[in-house]
């Protein structure tokens, strides 16, 4: 492979590459583009004429990557990564700019947004973009900054740092507890509808976060039950007398202040999972992340460092 000058031509060639890499299509990475295939596939062609090396065997229904495209492909996914996180940090020194963050969507409703003024204010020239989501983040070809997970802390590659305990409790309405004999008696959910949180971290079965609170605490569950996407939901249900939901400490406060929860019976458990943040160990010094952990940190939200 010989070393061309690296003209905007060659740069261009080198990024539209490293798509087409990642997609493994001419005509996805066009779509990415906003190119047509045609010139993807000429960009390609003039990348190949400069270096003198063939990147793709371009097979009838689909791209293989050449040796030499492979070497190509990690040497420039680090390098386009390494100017892409330096040009945001030149943007970034007095907390100017953007702070892309994903968060569990109960955990941004509940948690998060009842507190977020507070950060906005304090930063005005930092502009907050929240995206809620179950799922882990690929720091490799998404565009956040950070994320806040629920899970058990082993995020290999990145850096993390640990949130806030939680604890969880089974939780209905008022109604419903007398309407089942709740009170006192934990027994009595076998008669009951199980409200599921169907992904309350990445990664879990539907029934686990119920499993692991009646394991814990030796009590028998039916097999009949609803599943939600969302903790939220699953415990909008419950408020609404359809079942009985797990509830987490610091979802439920303001339900069980209302009356519009209740906890019928005080078998709360320390929940095997915790809050962390994570972002790329390169970003880990970036101001605005640690700006995002001084303010979670004066919220109540942090309990210690990894």
């Amino acid at each position: 492979m010989r070393l061309p000058r690296l003209t905007g031509s060659v740069l261009s060639g080198l990024h539209c590459f490293l798509i087409a890499a990642d997609q493994m299509s001419f005509t996805r990475a066009a779509e990415m583009l906003c190119l047509t295939q045609s010139a993807v596939s000429h960009k390609i062609k003039n990348l190949e004429a400069a270096l003198g090396v063939t990147l793709f065997i371009r097979q009838p229904r689909k791209l293989v990557l050449t040796e030499e495209g492979k070497r190509l492909k990690e040497v420039v996914a680090h390098n386009f990564g390494d100017i892409a996180n330096e040009l945001r940090d030149l943007k970034t020194q007095e907390l100017s700019g953007d702070l892309n963050v994903s968060v569990p969507p109960t955990f941004a409703q509940r948690w998060l947004m009842p507190r977020l003024k507070s950060f906005i204010e304090k930063y005005p020239a930092l502009r907050f973009h929240l995206r809620t989501r179950n799922e882990l983040v690929d720091f490799q070809t998404e565009s956040f900054d950070c994320a806040i997970y629920f899970g058990d802390g082993k995020y290999n590659g990145l850096h993390v740092v640990q949130l806030m305990d939680e604890s969880m409790v089974p939780v209905c309405s008022h109604d419903y507890a007398i309407a089942h004999d709740l009170y006192g008696n934990p027994e009595k959910l076998v008669s009951c509808l199980l409200l599921h949180d169907a992904a309350p971290w990445a990664r879990a079965g539907r029934n686990d976060e119920w499993q692991y609170w009646a394991h814990q605490n030796d009590v028998a569950l039916p097999e009949a039950g609803c599943t939600f996407d969302r903790a939220d939901l699953a415990l909008q249900a419950a408020e609404r007398g359809i079942g009985v939901a797990i509830g987490r400490a610091s979802f439920i406060a303001e339900q069980i202040a209302s009356g519009r929860l209740v906890t019928p019976f005080p078998l709360a458990v320390p929940s095997p999972q915790h809050y962390y943040l994570v972002c790329r160990k390169d970003m880990a010094d970036s101001p605005r992340i640690k700006a995002f952990i001084d303010w979670l940190v004066e919220n109540g939200g942090v309990v210690a460092r990894n």
